[in-house]
Protein backbone atom coordinates (compact mmCIF):
# COMPACT_ATOMS: atom_id res chain seq x y z
CA UNK A 1 0.00 0.00 0.00
CA UNK A 2 1.43 3.15 -0.96
CA UNK A 3 1.11 5.11 2.12
CA UNK A 4 2.67 8.61 2.99
CA UNK A 5 4.33 10.38 5.89
CA UNK A 6 3.87 14.36 5.68
CA UNK A 7 4.92 17.07 7.75
CA UNK A 8 5.14 20.91 7.08
CA UNK A 9 7.85 23.67 8.71
CA UNK A 10 6.36 27.51 8.40
CA UNK A 11 7.45 30.89 8.88
CA UNK A 12 4.59 32.66 11.30
CA UNK A 13 3.71 36.33 10.10
CA UNK A 14 0.86 36.80 12.97
CA UNK A 15 0.59 38.38 15.55
CA UNK A 16 -0.29 35.85 17.71
CA UNK A 17 2.75 35.01 20.59
CA UNK A 18 -0.18 32.43 22.69
CA UNK A 19 -1.72 28.74 22.01
CA UNK A 20 -3.71 30.68 19.22
CA UNK A 21 -0.74 30.96 17.32
CA UNK A 22 -0.89 27.13 16.06
CA UNK A 23 -4.74 28.06 14.90
CA UNK A 24 -3.85 30.83 13.08
CA UNK A 25 -3.62 28.81 9.85
CA UNK A 26 -3.62 32.02 7.21
CA UNK A 27 -0.57 33.17 9.11
CA UNK A 28 1.74 30.12 8.77
CA UNK A 29 3.24 30.63 5.25
CA UNK A 30 4.88 27.26 4.16
CA UNK A 31 8.34 26.82 4.02
CA UNK A 32 8.98 23.14 3.48
CA UNK A 33 6.58 20.16 3.09
CA UNK A 34 8.42 16.90 3.48
CA UNK A 35 6.58 13.86 2.09
CA UNK A 36 8.20 10.14 2.45
CA UNK A 37 6.82 7.78 0.07
CA UNK A 38 6.62 4.21 1.39
CA UNK A 39 5.43 1.40 -1.38
CA UNK A 40 5.99 -2.15 -0.56
CA UNK A 41 10.08 -1.91 -1.22
CA UNK A 42 10.17 1.58 -2.63
CA UNK A 43 11.14 4.85 -0.41
CA UNK A 44 11.51 7.53 -1.36
CA UNK A 45 11.39 11.05 0.08
CA UNK A 46 10.37 14.76 -0.80
CA UNK A 47 11.22 18.21 0.10
CA UNK A 48 8.78 21.37 -1.15
CA UNK A 49 10.67 24.43 -0.85
CA UNK A 50 9.08 27.69 -0.47
CA UNK A 51 7.74 28.52 -3.78
CA UNK A 52 8.04 25.07 -4.64
CA UNK A 53 5.41 24.50 -2.49
CA UNK A 54 2.67 24.37 -4.36
CA UNK A 55 -1.06 23.00 -4.66
CA UNK A 56 0.10 21.41 -8.04
CA UNK A 57 3.20 20.11 -6.81
CA UNK A 58 2.11 18.28 -3.73
CA UNK A 59 -0.53 16.47 -5.13
CA UNK A 60 1.99 15.39 -8.10
CA UNK A 61 4.12 14.44 -5.05
CA UNK A 62 1.26 12.46 -3.39
CA UNK A 63 -0.21 10.56 -6.75
CA UNK A 64 -1.44 7.40 -6.63
CA UNK A 65 -1.32 7.46 -2.40
CA UNK A 66 -3.32 5.09 -0.74
CA UNK A 67 -3.27 7.01 2.85
CA UNK A 68 -1.24 10.05 4.88
CA UNK A 69 0.16 10.30 8.00
CA UNK A 70 1.10 12.76 10.19
CA UNK A 71 1.47 14.03 13.93
CA UNK A 72 -1.10 16.61 14.81
CA UNK A 73 -1.71 16.94 10.77
CA UNK A 74 -5.80 16.50 10.97
CA UNK A 75 -8.09 18.99 9.92
CA UNK A 76 -11.16 17.09 10.73
CA UNK A 77 -11.86 16.65 14.80
CA UNK A 78 -10.50 13.73 16.49
CA UNK A 79 -12.85 11.34 18.04
CA UNK A 80 -10.64 11.31 21.41
CA UNK A 81 -11.05 15.35 22.07
CA UNK A 82 -12.80 17.16 18.95
CA UNK A 83 -9.52 18.90 18.18
CA UNK A 84 -7.59 19.66 15.21
CA UNK A 85 -4.05 19.77 14.16
CA UNK A 86 -1.50 21.98 12.28
CA UNK A 87 -0.80 20.74 9.29
CA UNK A 88 -3.29 19.87 6.99
CA UNK A 89 -5.46 23.32 8.11
CA UNK A 90 -2.32 25.33 7.29
CA UNK A 91 -1.88 23.49 3.61
CA UNK A 92 -5.95 24.35 2.99
CA UNK A 93 -5.51 27.76 3.99
CA UNK A 94 -2.53 27.92 2.08
CA UNK A 95 -2.66 26.40 -1.09
CA UNK A 96 -6.40 25.51 -1.17
CA UNK A 97 -6.82 21.60 -0.85
CA UNK A 98 -8.34 19.87 2.78
CA UNK A 99 -6.10 16.72 2.33
CA UNK A 100 -7.67 14.70 4.78
CA UNK A 101 -10.89 14.93 2.56
CA UNK A 102 -9.05 13.86 -0.18
CA UNK A 103 -6.89 10.93 0.69
CA UNK A 104 -7.48 8.86 3.76
CA UNK A 105 -5.59 9.55 7.12
CA UNK A 106 -4.07 8.64 10.17
CA UNK A 107 -3.30 11.26 12.64
CA UNK A 108 -0.46 9.67 15.37
CA UNK A 109 -1.31 12.34 17.73
CA UNK A 110 -4.94 11.15 18.96
CA UNK A 111 -3.45 7.74 18.21
CA UNK A 112 -1.05 8.04 21.25
CA UNK A 113 -3.74 9.47 23.43
CA UNK A 114 -5.45 6.50 22.92
CA UNK A 115 -2.65 4.71 24.39
CA UNK A 116 -1.59 7.17 27.15
CA UNK A 117 1.09 9.14 25.16
CA UNK A 118 0.50 12.74 25.30
CA UNK A 119 2.52 15.61 24.15
CA UNK A 120 3.92 16.93 21.10
CA UNK A 121 5.79 14.76 18.46
CA UNK A 122 9.25 15.26 20.28
CA UNK A 123 7.57 14.52 23.55
CA UNK A 124 6.47 10.98 22.50
CA UNK A 125 9.44 10.15 20.81
CA UNK A 126 11.35 10.32 24.05
CA UNK A 127 8.22 8.71 25.88
CA UNK A 128 9.28 5.76 22.97
CA UNK A 129 12.91 6.08 23.49
CA UNK A 130 13.16 7.19 20.38
CA UNK A 131 16.71 9.01 19.32
CA UNK A 132 17.19 11.67 17.18
CA UNK A 133 20.55 12.86 15.28
CA UNK A 134 19.07 16.82 15.85
CA UNK A 135 17.78 16.52 19.60
CA UNK A 136 16.79 20.02 21.01
CA UNK A 137 15.04 21.71 17.81
CA UNK A 138 11.40 22.40 17.26
CA UNK A 139 8.87 24.22 15.31
CA UNK A 140 10.13 27.70 16.69
CA UNK A 141 13.33 26.37 15.92
CA UNK A 142 12.59 26.05 12.49
CA UNK A 143 10.31 29.08 11.94
CA UNK A 144 13.13 31.40 13.42
CA UNK A 145 15.95 28.93 11.10
CA UNK A 146 14.00 30.41 8.07
CA UNK A 147 13.77 33.86 8.98
CA UNK A 148 17.68 33.78 9.09
CA UNK A 149 18.30 32.46 5.88
CA UNK A 150 15.59 34.93 4.34
CA UNK A 151 17.90 37.87 5.89
CA UNK A 152 21.22 35.79 5.01
CA UNK A 153 20.81 33.54 2.08
CA UNK A 154 22.78 31.40 4.26
CA UNK A 155 22.67 28.13 2.76
CA UNK A 156 24.11 26.67 5.96
CA UNK A 157 20.58 27.19 7.47
CA UNK A 158 18.32 26.17 4.87
CA UNK A 159 20.64 22.97 4.94
CA UNK A 160 19.93 22.63 8.91
CA UNK A 161 16.67 23.23 8.33
CA UNK A 162 15.41 20.47 5.56
CA UNK A 163 17.48 17.80 7.76
CA UNK A 164 15.25 18.57 10.64
CA UNK A 165 12.13 18.55 8.83
CA UNK A 166 13.47 15.09 6.84
CA UNK A 167 13.98 13.96 10.78
CA UNK A 168 10.23 14.83 11.34
CA UNK A 169 9.07 13.21 8.29
CA UNK A 170 10.91 10.14 9.31
CA UNK A 171 10.51 9.93 12.52
CA UNK A 172 6.33 9.80 12.15
CA UNK A 173 7.19 6.04 10.57
CA UNK A 174 8.92 4.98 13.66
CA UNK A 175 6.33 6.56 16.07
CA UNK A 176 3.97 4.04 13.98
CA UNK A 177 5.73 1.31 14.42
CA UNK A 178 6.08 1.64 17.94
CA UNK A 179 1.96 2.09 18.34
CA UNK A 180 1.91 -1.37 15.93
CA UNK A 181 4.01 -3.22 18.59
CA UNK A 182 2.23 -1.79 21.59
CA UNK A 183 -1.39 -3.27 20.20
CA UNK A 184 0.92 -6.55 19.25
CA UNK A 185 1.50 -6.67 22.47
CA UNK A 186 -1.67 -5.69 23.96
CA UNK A 187 -3.53 -8.60 21.52
CA UNK A 188 -1.36 -11.09 22.27
CA UNK A 189 -1.71 -10.54 26.44
CA UNK A 190 -5.55 -10.68 26.21
CA UNK A 191 -5.53 -13.73 23.81
CA UNK A 192 -3.68 -15.41 26.52
CA UNK A 193 -5.84 -18.36 27.84
CA UNK A 194 -6.50 -17.72 31.57
CA UNK A 195 -5.59 -20.08 34.35
CA UNK A 196 -8.22 -22.44 35.90
CA UNK A 197 -7.84 -22.77 39.49
CA UNK A 198 -7.67 -26.24 40.75
CA UNK A 199 -9.83 -27.66 43.35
Amino acid sequence: MRTAYLDIETNYVGRFTDQRLFRDSKNHKITVIGVRIMDGEKDAFFQLVSEEATREALLAVLEGVAHIVTYNGRSIPDDVKGYTGFDFPVIAAQLGVVLDRVFKHLDLCPACWKVGLWGGQKAVEEMLGLKRELPGKDGKWADDTWKKYQATRNESLLKDLLTYNREDVFMLRRIEEALEGRTQKSESRSQKPGVRSQK
